[in-house]
């Protein structure tokens, strides 16, 4: 099943909790939020990074050739060992040219320190989703957990230097237990 990715003035009529909607609508880093908000050793466990093909709405997105190769990066963002977010960055071959390829070697360290400390760096466009349950992306994100219900997601395109990547970041209902949430 396909996804419905939609605009912010959309996407938030639908979000009536709290605090997925301060982490699903944060204009900055994710990470930096999940830092300060939630209480605990954060940290990040990386799944994969490795040079693969990209879904075909991710092709789309980043007009991609159909076997295009793209270097892939999936993790989960964590705090006191809990799943919060499984984050899934698509980098093509043209964005890590030049002094961008260090890209390929973040293990642990957090894209997000990158990409929002760069000036040559910018959030293109942002879209967010209720990911069903039919999803690839959804049996990505839960990985043989008991998550048995639709989970939200955002994507965005960055560009260094005018050249694209994608970050797709799902949100997992365990975000819901970051307690150092003030409003």
């Amino acid at each position: 099943m396909r996804i419905n990715w939609q605009n912010k003035q959309i996407a938030r009529l639908s979000i009536k909790n709290k605090h997925l909607f301060l982490f699903l609508f944060e204009n900055g880093s994710l990470t930096r939020l999940i830092q300060d908000r939630c209480k605990g050793r954060f940290h990040i466990d990386l799944i994969n990074e490795s040079w693969a093909e990209a879904m075909s709405d991710e092709k789309n997105l980043l007009s991609l050739r159909s076997n295009e190769i793209t270097f892939i990066r999936e993790s989960y963002l964590k705090c006191n060992n809990k799943k919060l977010v499984y984050a899934r960055t698509v980098i093509p071959q043209p964005t890590l040219r030049e002094q961008n390829q260090t890209l390929t070697k973040l293990g642990q360290k957090p894209l997000g320190e990158i990409l929002f400390k760069n000036n040559n760096v910018y959030r293109k466009s942002m879209k967010y989703a209720k990911i069903p349950l039919s999803n690839k992306l959804h049996k990505k994100a839960i990985n043989h957990s008991a998550i048995s219900s639709e989970i939200y997601g955002r994507q965005s395109i960055f560009c260094i230097k005018n050249k694209p990547l994608l970050v797709v970041e799902i949100f997992l209902p365990s975000i819901m237990d970051c307690k150092e949430i003030t409003f």
